[in-house]
C-alpha cells in the first residue's frame, strides 16, 4: 500500500504516468531512499515523504534518469539552422529570437541549440535561450558544463574540439557557450504556467510520453500559450500523436518532428465566439448547497464550510489561516485551493497588495487545475485573471477548454 501511495504522490506532484514508469523502477527508487533515511519499512518512509519536501525532491531525482546527448536526433538542429538562414535573418525589423528548452536535463540539448544558432550565423545578442528542468542535480551538471564520452554519440562530432577543452574530468564546454543558456529549476506545470514570455521556438522532446493524459493536455496548453503565432514546436518522435492538428501543421521534414503553430486566428475565433464571454452572469459556482443536517457530511466538507463561513462574516485573515491549515492536512484538495485563491483575491488593501494577491490567487487556481483538470471554478478564475492581465491568448485557450467541458457535460456545472 505504501508503494501505491508513493506512486500516486509522484503522479500528483510531477504528473507522472504510472502506466509508463514501471512499479519496479519506483520501488527501487523508494527502497534506495528508505535505506538512505534509515527507515525500517516503506510505511515509515511514506510518512516522511508527506512531511518533507526535501525528501520528495530526493526521490524525484532517482525517478528522473537523464538520458540525453549533444545533437540527439540531429535533424531538428539541422532544421533550426536552415530556419535561421531562410526565415529569421530575412525578417525586417526582427526581434531577438526567443527559444525554450524543456526539460533541459544536463544541458546537452539547450547547448546544442546555442551551437546551432552560432553556426547559422547569429550573434549571441540576437537570441536568448531559456532552459527548465525539475532536477537540481542535472542543472548543476549543466551549468558546470563538463561531459563524458557518453554525451557524444552517433556520428563523430567534428566540431567538438572547437567548443570543448579536454581535461581530467572530461570535455569542458567553453564558457562563452555556457553563458548563452539561462537555466532554471522548476516543475514543468508550475514553471510553464507562471512563465509570461513569448517564444519563437520551443523544444519539448521526450517529456510528454511520461505524463498522465490530463497533465499532458495542460502542458501542451501552456506551451501553446508561450509559443507565438507561426512559432515552431519540436517534440519527440513518439509524441507526434499528441499534437492538435487544427492548431499546428507539420513542417514535413523527415525525422524532425517539428510543428508550426497556426498564424490564422480564424479557427480560434470561431471557437471562442461560441463561448459566452466571462462576465458576472457566468461566475464560479459557490458550494452553498451543503446541508447542515446531513448525516453523511465528511470532515472535509465541514472544514471547508467553516472556512466559507468565516469569509462570509468578513474574517478573511482567519479564513485564510484555516484554509491553509486545511491544505496541510489535505494537500490534494482542488476545492480548497480554489477557495484559498478566492480569499487572496478578496483580501487586499492597495495597488501593490492587489498585484501580489493576484499572483498568489493565480498559483492557487493553477494548482487546483493541476489536481482537478476539470475544475470549472478554477478555470473561470484563471480566464478572468488572464483577461485582467491583458493575456488574451492565454484567456482564449482557457475559454476553449471550458467550452470543450460544456460540450461534453451539456451544462455549466463543474462542481458538486
Amino acid at each position: 500500500m505504501a508503494l501505491v501511495k508513493i506512486t500516486k504522490l509522484l503522479s500528483q506532484t510531477i504528473g507522472l504516468d504510472a502506466n509508463v514508469v514501471s512499479p519496479s523502477q519506483i520501488n527501487r527508487a523508494a527502497e534506495t531512499r528508505r535505506v538512505a533515511c534509515n527507515f525500517p519499512d516503506l510505511d515509515r518512509y511514506w510518512a516522511r515523504l508527506q512531511t518533507s519536501a526535501t525528501e520528495l525532491e530526493e526521490l524525484i531525482e532517482l525517478i528522473i534518469v537523464p538520458e540525453t546527448w549533444f545533437f540527439r536526433d540531429r535533424k531538428p538542429f539541422d532544421y533550426l539552422k536552415n530556419y535561421v538562414a531562410s526565415e529569421y535573418l530575412l525578417k525586417p525589423n526582427r526581434n531577438t529570437l526567443q527559444l525554450l528548452s524543456v526539460p533541459s536535463s544536463t544541458g546537452e540539448e539547450p547547448y546544442s541549440i546555442a551551437i546551432s544558432l552560432l553556426e547559422a550565423g547569429l550573434q549571441p545578442k540576437q537570441f536568448n535561450i531559456d532552459a527548465i528542468d525539475i532536477s537540481q542535480r542535472s542543472l548543476t551538471k549543466a551549468r558546470r558544463g563538463i561531459y563524458s564520452k557518453n554525451s557524444f554519440r552517433g556520428d563523430a562530432w567534428q566540431e567538438r574540439s572547437y567548443y570543448f577543452q579536454q581535461s581530467e574530468q572530461g570535455y569542458e564546454l567553453s564558457k562563452s557557450i555556457r553563458d548563452l543558456v539561462n537555466f532554471q529549476q522548476g516543475n514543468v506545470m508550475t514553471a510553464l504556467a507562471l512563465n509570461q514570455k513569448q517564444y519563437d521556438i520551443i523544444f519539448c522532446r521526450n517529456l510528454l510520453i511520461y505524463l498522465k493524459p490530463e497533465v499532458c493536455t495542460q502542458v501542451l496548453a501552456a506551451l501553446d500559450r508561450l509559443l507565438v503565432a507561426g512559432g515552431i514546436l519540436f517534440v519527440g518522435g513518439s509524441e507526434t500523436g499528441k499534437i492538435v492538428p487544427d492548431q499546428y501543421t507539420s513542417i514535413r521534414q523527415p525525422f524532425t518532428f517539428g510543428y508550426r503553430k497556426s498564424e490564422s486566428p480564424i479557427k480560434q475565433a470561431v471557437i471562442i465566439k461560441s463561448l459566452p464571454s466571462i462576465s458576472p452572469d457566468i461566475q464560479p459556482i459557490k458550494k452553498t448547497h451543503l446541508s447542515t443536517n446531513s448525516n453523511h457530511q465528511s470532515c472535509e466538507e465541514l472544514d471547508l464550510r467553516s472556512v466559507r463561513k468565516l469569509a462570509d462574516d468578513g474574517r478573511l485573515i482567519d479564513a485564510t489561516t484555516l484554509c491553509k491549515k486545511y491544505l496541510e492536512k489535505y494537500p490534494t484538495s482542488a476545492d480548497a485551493y480554489v477557495l484559498l485563491g478566492e480569499l487572496y483575491q478578496a483580501d487586499h488593501q492597495n495597488s501593490q497588495a492587489v498585484e501580489k494577491a493576484a499572483q498568489k490567487a493565480e498559483q492557487c487556481f493553477q494548482r487546483a487545475v493541476y489536481l482537478e483538470p476539470n475544475s470549472y471554478e478554477a478555470l473561470i478564475h484563471l480566464a478572468l485573471l488572464k483577461e485582467h492581465q491583458g493575456d488574451t491568448t492565454g484567456a482564449n485557450i482557457i475559454k476553449q477548454r471550458i467550452l470543450a467541458m460544456r460540450s461534453r457535460n451539456g451544462s455549466l456545472g463543474g462542481g458538486t
